[in-house]
């Protein structure tokens, strides 16, 4: 087999040209985490949740206790395709109140990734800052209602175009524990997935799993267009 001189290399050179220009045609996107449940497990339960951990700071969640990491913020953000996109909190709960170690350590912490990462360096007097209800000048938004999310959700969107990034509504995920939050993004054109499926909480609020128990898992972060509920968890072995 004769190669001609250099022909080769530019065929490297071209490849690696190649991928690159593919990865600037990405579309932006945009992963938005509720707290309760999601980020975090059933306070101090690592009995009946083992991939979960414990911290030594206080979360008021559900009745409070120490704040218990889920297996997703235990194997990080970083670790799922949300590392390559843009970062978000909506959460009807407020961890343990703004300026909080608790909410300060989600901040500094929990919502990191390759993506948002860059983007702090770029913005940093955004940073470990949050946002109430509707009232959106950040990406991390507490005390949004449930069955309203969604419309936070938009504003966190649109605030990050407001800000340099343009993402498209296709490109949204949101991930939260409840069941009623998930088919209202469909009405802004946004994907959502409720996680915690296989642990939920068979006590609070005297409505057997209404919430999640261990929080989200690594496996249900995936970038499926849709809104999913626990019973649509089937798609989960296609996206894997």
């Amino acid at each position: 087999l004769q190669v001609a001189s250099g022909s080769l290399s530019e065929t490297v050179k071209g490849g690696a040209a190649a991928a690159e220009r593919d990865l600037d045609r990405t579309p932006n996107c945009l992963c938005v985490f509720d707290i309760d449940r999601t980020l975090t497990g059933k306070q101090g339960d690592t009995q009946n949740c083992p991939m979960n951990a414990v911290t030594s700071m206080w979360d008021d969640g559900y009745g409070g206790g120490n704040a218990t990491l889920s297996p997703m913020v235990v194997t990080g953000i970083r670790n799922t395709f949300c590392d390559k996109c843009y970062l978000g909190i909506c959460s009807a709960g407020i961890g343990n109140g703004v300026g909080s170690e608790w909410n300060n350590y989600i901040l500094n912490h929990v919502m990191r990734g390759t993506v948002q990462d860059a983007f702090i360096r770029q913005n940093p007097h955004h940073y470990n800052r949050y946002s109430w209800g509707e009232s959106v000048h950040s990406p991390y938004v507490l005390g949004q209602p449930d069955t309203l999310k969604q419309n936070s959700v938009e504003l966190i969107r649109q605030w990050y175009g407001r800000h340099g990034v343009q993402i498209d509504a296709e490109e949204v995920y949101f991930f939260g524990d409840r069941l009623e939050n998930m088919k209202p993004f469909a009405e802004k054109g946004m994907n959502s997935r409720q996680v915690s499926c296989y642990s939920r909480d068979p006590i609070v609020r005297k409505m057997p799993g209404m919430v999640g128990y261990c929080g989200g898992a690594p496996s249900e972060i995936v970038r499926v267009k849709g809104n999913f509920e626990c019973i649509d968890q089937d798609d989960l072995d296609e996206a894997s």
